[in-house]
């Protein structure tokens, strides 16, 4: 089940089911070369981290966000980083304690990677579990996100700057600046992410 599990979520957060896909455990199973009893469960578990939405009698489907939706979630998202940051003081010798990012040079991966560095340095445990559900369940937004905003890598390499010299005052306002100006970008990448019946020409 855990290896279903991983896969499956790795797939969904990648994008590779535009939204509102049904996800039949059958068709699912032939494709993991599983039976549909990990799978089931997988999804159920999906479901509980609200990567998936599950609807009695009628299976599984990727979820279909409307733009007020995906407000939601990144205002939920820079509230939740801003309380990781809260209280933080600045290092005393910034050049010696510099704390190491993944050396990543694309955007989803990036912002994925300082998120989460931000939730592990928190000491509070259901704080750490919130952030890093929400880094998640953002993922398949990132690169809609890169495409309808070109300026955004710039923007994060100033926050990732901050972060490893603990400028974390600078830190928590670059972040909700980040993610005030996401909220106003949300109707565009619900927009970006429906799935087109017919081809651009």
């Amino acid at each position: 089940m855990e290896r279903v599990y991983l896969e499956l979520k790795a797939r969904i957060l990648s994008g590779s089911y535009p939204p509102g896909t049904r996800l039949d455990p059958t068709q699912l199973a032939k494709s993991f070369d599983a039976s549909a009893t990990p799978v089931r469960d997988a999804l159920h578990r999906l479901s509980g981290e609200r990567i998936v939405e599950s609807w009695h009698q009628e299976g599984f489907r990727q979820p279909l966000l409307a733009e007020a939706d995906l407000h939601d979630l990144y205002a939920w998202a820079g509230s939740l980083l801003g309380i990781a940051l809260k209280g933080q003081s600045p290092r005393p010798d910034p050049p010696g304690m510099l704390v190491e990012l993944a050396h990543v040079s694309a955007y989803p991966e990036a912002v994925d990677s300082l998120f989460r560095a931000i939730a592990m340095g928190s000491p509070n445990r259901e704080l750490r579990y919130a952030i890093i559900n929400v880094v998640e369940r953002c993922q398949r937004f990132r690169v809609a996100e890169a495409r309808i905003d070109g300026g955004l890598r710039v923007v994060l390499a100033a926050m990732e700057d901050d972060y490893r010299f603990g400028r974390w005052t600078a830190l928590r306002s670059k972040i909700t600046t980040f993610h005030r100006r996401r909220m106003a970008q949300a109707g565009r990448v619900v927009a970006e992410l429906k799935p087109r019946s017919d081809p651009l020409r």
